[in-house]
């Protein structure tokens, strides 16, 4: 379905709007989108017209009514004070690109609006001197500086279907290296739909390599550019395929005969009708928009897997032709002729074998056809290994459609996530923080509070202000580990506390940042850690001395989790934290940065509970980094608790 006007288009549409709008007045500008604009005319002829003007898609005169802000922004004020009030003197097309020039007098002094029509086209307004006044919207080019008070400069264009002599037509077919639709497609100012007609209405091959071209076949060509890009009549129409509009033209193409056609008085109305009037598609969801790419991508794959196996079968099935042809060819290098120079000799050759050659390059690569089918042979491998090469293929293709339908697994179970309703909360009344959240905390499995510092400060703070004679102390040989203390408040403390404190330790120490799976860890009494050294020792600031046994927990595995719990962020050992959260994820030593990571767990939280403000109040990413041990992290996988 076409998207834009070509330029065939452009120049139909500047004939027209010359005829009726040149010698008219210029109403207001009004802005109805970000790439839209609407110009009220008062035209010499026909009264009041309104011309629409999209950037790099369509301009057009239009008889539909159109909302805009009551509030011109700067581009339309911008056309108000520079156009309004001025005569239409000019519209043109630059050469046969996708630009038109609308000359504007006002005062004596010219200026010009450009519509440009090409891809991320924009809309400018010159001043008499083809300065850049302003810009519906800001372009970058390379080789062009777009910025107000630069000149404007038009697009470098390649040669002109219209004007492009006989000779000039020869010369380029003649340098081509390639077929005739996409010599002319590229070198000349037109699309692919134009180039096709032109070889139609040629009656030449597209196909066919330019080079080749016969003098009266060259002369069909360039009858056909005239034909094509300088009509004599205009007969506006959209032409429409099962039902549904598929171009609009000011003149019948014969690539679309056999179609249907709704005709129309002028072009604008052709354009108004086929850009304006059609039903906007509903916008497809992402998801289902990739298992629909996933399950045709399988179904290509395993369509070309099977034809290469079919050409691999077949080269077997002509066994003895092939190994004829690849012989002739051999035997030919042996006496010193190069590929180049054997494929001048077939191409006259009246050989059998020689048939079924259509091209052969320097490096021994040839084309063939076989049973109607062609297919590329290398001439430096016999008639196995080149069957081989196609088998190969098809075992690249099979890896690519189990690979394809592996994601399509996973396409779908996401769609199925996305399905399922997220949870909510009602909001909350923010709660005054505890005194033990400044630090490292959590509460065990047994119901005891554990605290740790999160630095040499903190710590501290722990031994002079909370720890007491009846809690126990829990610190790791390894430097930079929290001062952790269990508050047991003259209770007996259980062995899952025990070993849930050892582990908390270790988590937050060094031993975690150096990326280790476990460590060791020392319980001893509150009353044997002191910070008074050995006479002449010193210790420093968050430094304390142990005097007395340790009890040791050896190998004592890191690991932490981090979740929600009654409209609460708590994080610490798995064992104490999993079983009271949801949502929740584990967290194992890993490659991301706190920040990062945290930003991942965030996004986790944000699909499970649908009331964003709720969340950033209780977790949000600068709360989440504070549970998260130093160093690398990653989560746990399969962790993330649903």
């Amino acid at each position: 379905m076409k998207k834009a006007m070509s330029n065939v288009d452009v120049a139909a549409m500047v004939a027209e709007l010359r005829e009726r709008l040149v010698g008219g007045h210029v109403g207001k500008a009004y802005q109805l989108n970000a790439e839209t604009i609407s110009l009220s005319i008062q035209s010499p002829r026909e009264a009041r017209l309104d011309l629409l003007m999209e950037a790099g898609r369509r301009i057009h005169l239009t008889k539909k009514e159109r909302k805009a802000s009551k509030t011109p922004p700067q581009f339309p004020t911008m056309l108000r004070n520079r156009l309004s009030g001025g005569r239409i003197a000019d519209i043109q097309q630059f050469d046969l690109d996708r630009v038109m020039e609308i000359t504007v007098d006002r005062g004596g002094v010219s200026n010009y609006l450009i519509v440009e029509l090409f891809p991320k086209g924009s809309m400018i307004l010159l001043d008499e001197s083809k300065r850049i006044l302003t810009m519906l919207k800001k372009m970058v080019f390379r080789g062009r500086k777009m910025a107000k008070g630069e000149e404007y400069l038009y697009h470098t264009i390649q040669l002109d279907p219209r004007t492009i002599s006989r000779s000039e037509l020869s010369g380029l077919l003649a340098t081509s290296e390639q077929d005739l639709v996409r010599t002319i497609v590229r070198c000349m100012n037109m699309g692919g739909t134009y180039g096709e007609e032109v070889c139609l209405q040629a009656d030449v091959d597209k196909n066919k390599s330019a080079a080749e071209l016969e003098t009266e076949e060259i002369d069909r060509v360039h009858k056909a550019l005239v034909d094509v890009f300088m009509p004599d009549t205009i007969e506006p129409h959209i032409v429409l395929k099962d039902g549904l509009p598929l171009d609009a033209l000011p003149k019948p193409l014969k690539l679309y005969e056999g179609l249907e056609r709704r005709g129309y008085d002028t072009f604008s109305d052709a354009l108004d009708a086929f850009f304006v009037d059609r039903v906007a598609e509903p916008k497809q969801n992402p998801i289902d928009r990739r298992i629909e790419i996933q399950r045709k991508a399988i179904d290509e794959f395993a369509s070309k897997e099977k034809e290469l196996v079919a050409i691999g079968e077949l080269i077997y099935q002509k066994y003895t032709d092939i190994e004829q042809l690849l012989k002739v060819i051999s035997d030919a290098k042996v006496k010193g002729f190069s590929f180049a120079q054997i494929w001048e000799k077939i191409r006259t050759s009246e050989l059998p074998q020689a048939r079924m050659i259509r091209s052969m390059d320097h490096t021994g690569k040839m084309g063939i056809v076989l049973d109607g089918t062609e297919i590329d042979l290398n001439a430096g491998l016999n008639v196995p290994q080149n069957a081989q090469r196609y088998y190969d293929l098809a075992k690249e293709m099979a890896k690519k459609a189990q690979g394809a339908r592996e994601a399509l697994e996973i396409t779908e179970a996401l769609k199925v996530s996305k399905a399922e309703p997220k949870k909510t909360r009602t909001a909350v009344r923010r709660r005054k923080p505890k005194w033990y959240e400044r630090f490292r905390w959590f509460t065990s499995s047994d119901g005891f509070l554990v605290i740790g510092g999160r630095d040499a400060d903190t710590n501290e703070e722990i031994y002079a202000k909370y720890l007491e004679k009846r809690d126990l102390v829990f610190h790791t040989d390894a430097p930079g580990a929290p001062l952790t203390i269990i508050k047991t408040e003259g209770e007996e403390v259980q062995e899952t506390t025990l070993l849930e404190a050892a582990q908390f330790a270790v988590s937050y120490s060094s031993i975690w940042k150096a990326g280790l799976a476990a460590g060791d860890c020392y319980m001893v009494k509150a009353e044997q850690v002191t910070k008074t050294p050995e006479h002449g020792e010193f210790l420093k600031k968050g430094a304390f001395v142990i005097r007395g046994e340790r009890r040791y927990f050896r190998d004592t595995p890191v690991g932490t989790a981090i979740g929600i719990e009654d409209g609460m962020l708590i994080g610490g050992p798995t064992s104490a934290v999993k079983p009271k959260v949801d949502p929740g994820v584990e967290i194992d030593p890993g490659e991301y940065n706190p920040d990062d990571l945290a930003k991942r767990i965030y996004r986790f939280f944000s699909e499970k509970i649908d009331d964003r403000a709720y969340l950033k109040s209780i977790a949000s990413v600068d709360r989440i980094v504070q549970f998260l041990p130093p160093g690398g992290s990653r989560i746990k996988e399969g962790s993330l608790k649903e």
